[in-house]
């Protein structure tokens, strides 16, 4: 049985969502129907049964749109602290990771969102948006550990990744940009 910490002394959130999410990058989470579409894709390509998109602040993660058939606890409009989570490696190496075995990569493993949600397999890329700001992060999730086999995986999901970035960017009013 997996137990998970819910009490919000132990992972505080920073600023509420609300906040953090502009009324223009709300309106294009709502709006574009592709970006459900694209997290079932990945999960079927994954086998994983979480997928999400985050966005980055200098210090949250916020939670944009899931995918959860796992029920993980993730939810849109959730922050957490980035530097607790796996995708904050975007932010020192912009490059997709794949950890099949969360809980014995020491680097990982320590990690409090890792436990909180009983993380086992994660898959990640960096989010883009076309003039180069790091946006956040496509993601997906499991609490089974599994080898990453399909092939391409790492260019699918930049591939993804960069798709989403473009209908951010393209949503975006100019005094967001």
């Amino acid at each position: 049985m997996v137990v998970r910490a819910t009490t919000p002394l132990e992972f505080p959130s920073v600023t509420p969502a609300h906040a953090l999410l502009s009324a223009d990058e709300r309106a294009a989470i709502a709006e574009i129907e592709a970006t459900t579409s694209i997290l079932q894709l990945v999960t079927r390509l994954t086998g994983m049964r979480f997928a999400g998109i985050a966005k980055f602040t200098d210090l949250e993660w916020v939670v944009c749109s899931v995918h959860d058939t796992l029920d993980m606890g993730i939810h849109v409009d959730d922050v957490l602290d980035l530097e607790t989570t796996l995708c904050s490696e975007f932010c020192i190496n912009p490059q997709t990771l794949f950890i099949p075995q969360v809980s014995q990569d020491g680097r990982f493993a320590v990690r409090p969102v890792v436990k909180r949600y009983a993380i086992e397999r994660y898959a990640g890329a960096p989010i883009f948006l076309p003039d180069g700001r790091l946006f956040g992060a496509l993601c997906a999730l499991d609490s089974r550990a599994m080898l990453f086999d399909a092939p391409n995986l790492a260019e699918t999901l930049s591939l993804f990744a960069r798709l989403i970035g473009c209908m951010f960017f393209a949503n975006l009013t100019a005094a967001d940009q």
